[in-house]
C-alpha cells in the first residue's frame, strides 16, 4: 500500500490498531442511539401530552415527578417552565386509559406519593368541559399544597407563633407545682391499696352503716351535754329541788369519785408496770386539756363545743348527715397549683 510504503512494520500495525478501535467505538454509539434513544420512535401510542398552567407549584415537583389519581399513578411530569408573574407550566404524559373520562376542567393539588413523602401530583376530576387530548391546556389553580415540606413549614410557623417563651414558663411552672402534689396522691394511693386490702363489704354498705350511726350521734350528744351542764349548774340554778341534790346529786358524785375512780386509782396502783404504757398516754393527752379548756371556762366551752357538733349534722332527723368541707386551701402543694391556672 502507498499509505505505509515509507512506514516501518510496526508502525503500519499501531496504525491498523488505531483506526480499527474508532470504527468499533462508533459502531457502538451508533448502536446505542438506535436502542435506548430511538431517535425515530415517538411518544407511546397509549399515552397523550397535556400542559398544565398553575399560580404556583407545590415543593419538590421536578421532571419526573409522578402524577396520581385515586392513588394509582396516571402520569409523570416531563417539564417544568417558569412564566411570567410567577405561574409554573407543567408539561406531562397521561396515559390514555386511566384517564378516560378526564376533561379540561380538572383540578390538581400537591399531596405525597408514597411513605416517604414524596411529592406527588393529584388529580381531581371535574364536571363539564371538553375531554382531554393530545395538547390540551389546563388551567387550574391547585386546591391544596399538602405536600411533607409545607406541613413542616407550617408546624415551623405555629410553633414559632404559640410556643413563646412565656407559655414555656407557664407550663414550666404548672410542673414544678404539680409535683407538690406527688406526696398527697401517694398517700391516697396507698391509702386506697390498703383498704382494698383489707375491705371486705362494700363501700356503699359502709356509708350506709356510718349513715345510721350518724343519725343516733346527734341525740347521743346534746343529752351528753345536757347532763354535764345539769350536774355543773344544778346548784347554781335551782333547776333542782334540795332533796334531789342532797340525795342524788351528791350522791352520785360521791360514786363517782370513790366507785368508779377510787376502784380505777388501786388498779392502776396494783399493776403500775401493766399500764404503764396506758397511763402515761391518758397523762400526754390530760395534760394538753388545759391549754384548751381553761378551768373557769369549761361549761362556756363545752356548751360551744356541742352547738359545734349539732352543726356539722345536716339534714331530716330520719335521715342526719355529716356535713363536712376538706379544706385544702392551706396545703402548699394544692394553693400552688390552683392559683398557678387562675383558680379563685
Amino acid at each position: 500500500m502507498l499509505l505505509f510504503h515509507k512506514a516501518s512494520e510496526e508502525d503500519e500495525t499501531r496504525i491498523l490498531t488505531t483506526v480499527g478501535m474508532t470504527v468499533a467505538i462508533c459502531a457502538a454509539a451508533a448502536v446505542a442511539v438506535f436502542v435506548f434513544a430511538k431517535p425515530f420512535s415517538g411518544r407511546p401510542s397509549d399515552q397523550f401530552g397535556v400542559v398544565f398552567e398553575s399560580p404556583y407549584v407545590g415543593q419538590g415537583v421536578v421532571a419526573g415527578t409522578v402524577i396520581q389519581m385515586h392513588g394509582v399513578k396516571v402520569g409523570e411530569v416531563t417539564q417544568i417552565t417558569n412564566l411570567p408573574g410567577g405561574a409554573v407550566r407543567l408539561t406531562a404524559d397521561l396515559q390514555r386509559a386511566p384517564t378516560a373520562g378526564l376533561t379540561d376542567t380538572v383540578g390538581i393539588d400537591f399531596r405525597p406519593a408514597n411513605y416517604f413523602g414524596v411529592t406527588g401530583i393529584n388529580l381531581r376530576p371535574g364536571q363539564g368541559g371538553q375531554a382531554l387530548a393530545q395538547g390540551s391546556l389546563i388551567k387550574t389553580t391547585p386546591s391544596g399544597n399538602f405536600t411533607l415540606p409545607a406541613l413542616l413549614s407550617r408546624l415551623g410557623e405555629l410553633s414559632h407563633g404559640v410556643v413563646t417563651p412565656h407559655l414555656i414558663d407557664v407550663i414550666e411552672k404548672v410542673t414544678d407545682y404539680a409535683d407538690s402534689l406527688d406526696p398527697l396522691l401517694e398517700t391516697m394511693l396507698v391509702m386506697s391499696n390498703s383498704l382494698a386490702k383489707v375491705q371486705t363489704v362494700s363501700t356503699a354498705r359502709l356509708l350506709t352503716n356510718t349513715t345510721g350511726i350518724s343519725v343516733a350521734l346527734p341525740g347521743l350528744a346534746h343529752a351528753t351535754m345536757s347532763t354535764g351542764n345539769l350536774f355543773v349548774h344544778a346548784g347554781e340554778l335551782g333547776t333542782v329541788s334540795e332533796e334531789y341534790f342532797a340525795h342524788t346529786y351528791r350522791a352520785s358524785i360521791e360514786d363517782i369519785a370513790t366507785g368508779l375512780f377510787g376502784a380505777l386509782g388501786k388498779l392502776l396502783g396494783s399493776h403500775p408496770t401493766d399500764l404503764y404504757p396506758a397511763t402515761q398516754l391518758v397523762k400526754v393527752l390530760t395534760d394538753t386539756v388545759p391549754g384548751l379548756v381553761p378551768p373557769d371556762a369549761i361549761a362556756d366551752t363545752l356548751r360551744e363545743l356541742r352547738t359545734r357538733l349539732e352543726k356539722l349534722f345536716a339534714g331530716p332527723p330520719d335521715r342526719r348527715a355529716v356535713n363536712v368541707r376538706v379544706i385544702l386551701d392551706s396545703l402548699p402543694g394544692v394553693a400552688a397549683p390552683i392559683g398557678a391556672m387562675g383558680g379563685p
